[in-house]
């Protein structure tokens, strides 16, 4: 996967697409069809906290579909894993826990996160499984 993941309302860094792109070239899995990557950090729970699980899908283009960060919401043991922030790509909406805002309103908390993400990934938190579509 050779193309650039792109959005049209937000700044995706190089160093996010050089994540993405080593993640995959790394799996040499077949994404003709698009691919999923998962980032997990296996010592997350609702217990203890840690980093929070992240899904990256993206089209066999290289055009990103959504990117998704997980939380756990309630009180132990009852907590279970939700969106909490849902980047859309395809439809143009953020979504936290819930509420849905025009992607164009979500350049600031995307940086933010995209900025903690990146740190994270270099900081070797997660275990990374890349899947096709």
């Amino acid at each position: 996967m050779k193309n650039v993941p792109h959005s049209n309302l937000l700044v995706i860094s190089d160093l996010l697409v050089t994540i993405i792109q080593y993640e995959v070239d790394c799996s040499k899995i077949d994404i003709s069809n698009g691919v999923v990557l998962n980032f997990k950090d296996p010592d997350y729970s609702a217990e203890e906290g840690g980093y929070h699980p992240v899904e990256i899908a993206m089209h066999n283009d290289g055009g990103l579909m959504y990117i998704t960060d997980f939380s756990y919401v309630g009180i132990p043991p009852y907590a279970e894993l939700a969106k909490e922030l849902d980047f859309d790509f395809e439809y143009g909406v953020l979504q936290q826990f819930g509420r849905e805002y025009p992607l164009e309103q979500a350049a600031e908390i995307f940086a933010i996160w995209q900025t903690n993400f990146v740190s994270y990934h270099g900081m070797g938190v997660y275990d990374v499984t890349v899947g096709g579509l």
